[in-house]
C-alpha cells in the first residue's frame, strides 16, 4: 500500500501500488491536483520567500532520497553480480550432472555388458561341466566295457562324505558304472548302501547284485542262473579279503530278463560291520577309497578257489589269470579226486565187523 504524492492536499492516502497511475486519472485525483495549483500559484503571488524555503528543503529532501537510491542501486548492482555468478555456476553444475549422467548410463551400459558377458560366461561354464560329466560318465562306460569277463573290481573314492550322506539320508545308496559278461552278454553293475539296508540298516554295509537291461538281452539265456561273489579287498597286503557268495533266486524278477533299465536289486544285506568300516586305519578304507569286486562265476568254479581267485594279482593280464585259475582249478579236483578214491579204498563198516569176528 502506498500514499497519493498528493495525499497532504487532500487526495487519497492509502492505496494498492499497483492502481497508483489508474489512480492519477480519477477524478478525485484530478479535483486535488487542481486545488493543489491553485495554492502554489497564490502562495507565488503572497509569499515568495515561503516558497523558495519550501523549495530549498525539497532540494534536501531529494539530496537524500537520491543518494539512498544511489547505495540501493549499488546493492542491487552487487545482487545482480552475485544472481549472474550464481547463475552461471548452476550452469556448470548442471553441465557436470549432465556429463555424470552420461558416465551413469555408460556404466550401466558397462555393467549391463558384463552382466550378459558373466551370464553368457555362466552358461558356457554350465554346459562345459555337463559334457565334462557326460565325457566321465562315457569314459566310465567305455572303460567298464573293458571289464567283459564277468568280473569287475569297483574302486569308491570319497567314502567319508558316502557315508555320511547315507547316514544323513541325503543319498542312501551309489551305484558302480556297468559291467558285462562278455561283449555281447549280460549288462550288471553293483548297488551299494553305505548305512546298511531294510534289516541292516545302521549296522552293516549292505552290497547288492542287479541287473540291467542291454543290447542283446533278446539272444540271452533267462532267467539268469549264475553263482555270484562279493569281495571287499583288504588294502594291507595281508590278504584278509570279505567274501560272500549267494545263488539267484531263479523265481525272483530281479534275474528275469530287464524290462525297464534295470532290475530290482538282489545280494547281500549284512556284507560288512559298519563298526569296523567307523575305525581308524581298519584295512579297508584307505586314503579315503575302498575296492569291492564282484564276480559271476559262468565256470562252476570249485567252492575252494573263490579265495585263489580273490586272491589273484588284479595287475596280471586276464589271459594269465585265467589260465591260473584253472591250473587251481584241476589241483582242487585232482586233490578231490584223490580224496574220493582214498574214501572207496577204505573197508566200510560192515567188513570190518566180519574181519573182526573171524
Amino acid at each position: 500500500m502506498v500514499r497519493c504524492p498528493l495525499a497532504e492536499f487532500g487526495c487519497t492516502s492509502e492505496l494498492p501500488y499497483h492502481k497508483l497511475l489508474e489512480h492519477y486519472s480519477t477524478q478525485i485525483h484530478q479535483e486535488t491536483l487542481l486545488r493543489t495549483i491553485e495554492i502554489f500559484v497564490r502562495q507565488l503571488h503572497t509569499e515568495p520567500c515561503n516558497i523558495c524555503d519550501q523549495l530549498n528543503l525539497d532540494k534536501y529532501e531529494y539530496s537524500k532520497i537520491f543518494d539512498s537510491l544511489n547505495i540501493f542501486a549499488e546493492g542491487v548492482s552487487c545482487l545482480h553480480d552475485e544472481t549472474v555468478e550464481i547463475h552461471t555456476n548452476l550452469v556448470q553444475i548442471h553441465s557436470n550432472v549432465t556429463e555424470q549422467g552420461k558416465q551413469i548410463e555408460q556404466l550401466k551400459k558397462s555393467i549391463d555388458e558384463t552382466s550378459q558377458l558373466l551370464h553368457a560366461t555362466q552358461m558356457n561354464n554350465s554346459i562345459l561341466q555337463t559334457e565334462i560329466e557326460i565325457m566321465k560318465q562315457t569314459l566310465a562306460d567305455s572303460w567298464s566295457l573293458l571289464s567283459n569277463d564277468g568280473s569287475y573290481i569297483w574302486k569308491i573314492t570319497n567314502v567319508a562324505d558316502k557315508l555320511a550322506n547315507a547316514i544323513s539320508d541325503r543319498q542312501t545308496s551309489v551305484y558302480s558304472p556297468p559291467f558285462y559278461s562278455s561283449p555281447t552278454g549280460y549288462k550288471m553293475c553293483m548297488r551299494l548302501y553305505f548305512n546298511g539296508d531294510g534289516n541292516a540298516r545302521g549296522t552293516h554295509l549292505s552290497l547288492f547284485f542287479v541287473l540291467m537291461r542291454g543290447d542283446y538281452d533278446a539272444i540271452l539265456v533267462w532267467p539268469f542262473p549264475y553263482k555270484i561273489t562279493f569281495s571287499m579287498y583288504d588294502q594291507t597286503g595281508n590278504q584278509r579279503h570279505i567274501i560272500d557268495s549267494f545263488r539267484p533266486d531263479i523265481k525272483s524278477t530281479s534275474f528275469q530278463r530287464p524290462r525297464s533299465n534295470m532290475n530290482i536289486a538282489s545280494g547281500v544285506p549284512k556284507l560288512f560291520p559298519l563298526s569296523i568300516i567307523h575305525q581308524e586305519n581298519n584295512p579297508y578304507v584307505r586314503d579315503d577309497c575302498m575296492f569291492i569286486r564282484c564276480m559271476v562265476d559262468f565256470a562252476a568254479l570249485p567252492k575252494q578257489c573263490i579265495p585263489y581267485v580273490v586272491n589273484l594279482n588284479p595287475g596280471l593280464p586276464l589271459a594269465t589269470q585265467q589260465s591260473m585259475i584253472q591250473v587251481e582249478v584241476q589241483k582242487q579236483r585232482s586233490a578231490l579226486s584223490i580224496e574220493s578214491t582214498v574214501m572207496e579204498s577204505l573197508p566200510k563198516n560192515d567188513d570190518l565187523k566180519i574181519n573182526q569176528s573171524n
